[in-house]
């Protein structure tokens, strides 16, 4: 599995873009894409959700967390051998639940807030991707666009996520919740 600064690295090169442009298209500065790229630095969930639109691609990608080809049998992830992404700054997690997936536009994630903690201002996704959210312990303040929105545990919501979003837990213990990005009417055939 390929580190993340490689990864980075390797779709920007791919797509043709100096550290410059990508850190304006992610609206992250050079310096900082720079320590990402050399695995001198660990990006927040913030930074790394604007990287990864700035490449045109999803998060799990940047962290090789896609199978290496289609599934057409039972795969089971047992949980300590997912990839788990831990924001250093505020200690919220994010787990992919199902990479088989990926293939068809769909992330199944898990994430865990810590008491007081919040994912940060999330970049815009391209026009055609919905998320959807299940709060399954604690309580989950959405900022989606202009409106704010307040789960409770058992509560869902869908949305386009073509505005920018963010999460926050109100509570004093953990909360946690699923999501499901849906890009699959945006994918290329």
């Amino acid at each position: 599995m390929k580190a993340l600064g490689e990864m980075i690295r390797v779709r920007r090169t791919e797509l043709g873009l100096t550290l410059e442009a990508l850190a304006e298209r992610a609206r992250v500065s050079r310096a900082m894409l720079s320590d990402i790229e050399r695995n001198m630095k660990n990006p927040t969930i913030k930074v790394l959700s604007q990287i990864a639109e700035g490449l045109k691609c999803s998060v799990s990608y940047l962290l090789s967390e896609q199978p290496e080809k289609p599934v057409d049998s039972i795969q089971i992830i047992r949980a300590g051998e997912r990839r788990v992404l831990v924001d250093p700054r505020s200690g919220v997690e994010r787990h992919l639940l199902a990479p088989a997936l990926q293939h068809h536009g769909i992330e199944v994630l898990w994430y865990m807030l810590p008491s007081g903690q919040g994912t940060g201002n999330l970049p815009p996704h391209q026009p055609g991707v919905e998320e959807h959210i299940t709060v399954v312990q604690g309580s989950l303040e959405c900022t989606l666009g202009e409106q704010h929105i307040l789960l409770e545990m058992g509560d869902s919501v869908f949305f386009p996520a073509n505005v920018e979003h963010a999460f926050y837990n109100t509570d004093q213990g953990v909360c946690t919740y699923f999501l499901v990005i849906d890009a699959s009417h945006t994918m290329q055939e």
